[in-house]
């Protein structure tokens, strides 16, 4: 699964190591930049799920980064910065920023931060769904349950996200089987009930009082949305 990439821009490269070293141990796939002229260079090499911007870089002032960035990239931009001003604030929001953080921070708020502008992100442009207390996270595939992993196979994935799209409308089995398998053969129906036996089994797993996946006889597959509570947990 691919993990969510942060661009930190910093002149300060003790400051970058520290942070790069912090947001990789909480999953973060991290790169560096210490100028304007670098930032821009990895702008539009590289997709970014999140850009941290120092204010004063060696090269000029970050506050006039956000609309050259937004050319190449749609990414919350934070700016990170000692200076407190209110004044500074403003022109930060007015350039394009998401969020300003001043020094000093810790670590754990920067990470916090940074995650959730990444996921308001992914929200708006459709690659995060969420149905508490289940997430679904289209650009990484990954699938979380009261926030407890749930490792699906590819099919499993694709078919919780088929479902998922329709809540509480029924998805016939040809519609699951022709979408996760591709396949113009005639529907196997049992490869479908039996994919969807090891979906539940992982959710009930993690969470046996409530199910998503809801069986709709002799016909397919539904997405409960709120989840049923108390179902029965060993039905194809």
């Amino acid at each position: 699964m691919d993990q969510n990439r942060v661009l930190l821009v910093d002149d300060d490269t003790d400051i970058l190591e520290i942070n790069k070293s912090f947001l990789e141990g909480e999953g973060y796939e991290v790169s560096t930049a210490t100028t304007i002229a670098q930032t821009m260079e990895k702008v539009q090499t590289y997709n970014f799920d999140c850009i941290v911007l120092d204010v004063m870089l060696p090269d000029g002032n970050a506050f006039e980064l956000p609309p050259k960035i937004q050319v190449y990239s749609n990414a919350p931009i934070i700016f990170l910065t000692a200076r407190e001003q209110a004044e500074d604030k403003v022109t930060g929001f007015k350039s394009g920023a998401d969020d300003y953080i001043t020094k000093p921070y810790s670590l754990p708020e920067l990470s916090l931060r940074i995650n959730a502008h990444i996921r308001r992100n992914m929200k708006s442009e459709g690659f995060l769904m969420e149905f508490p207390p289940l997430k679904i996270n289209i650009k990484t595939r990954e699938v979380t349950l009261k926030d407890v992993p749930v490792h699906l196979t590819n099919r499993e994935f694709d078919i919780l996200r088929l479902l998922a799209e329709t809540p509480n409308v029924i998805v016939p089995f040809a519609r699951i089987y022709s979408h996760v398998w591709g396949d113009d053969t005639p529907c196997d129906n049992h490869l479908v009930m039996v994919n969807i036996s090891y979906l539940r089994k992982k959710m009930d797993k993690i969470a046996p009082d409530i199910t998503f996946v809801k069986t709709e006889w002799g016909i397919g597959y539904s997405f409960a949305n709120p989840p049923v509570k108390n179902s029965l947990h060993n039905e194809f």
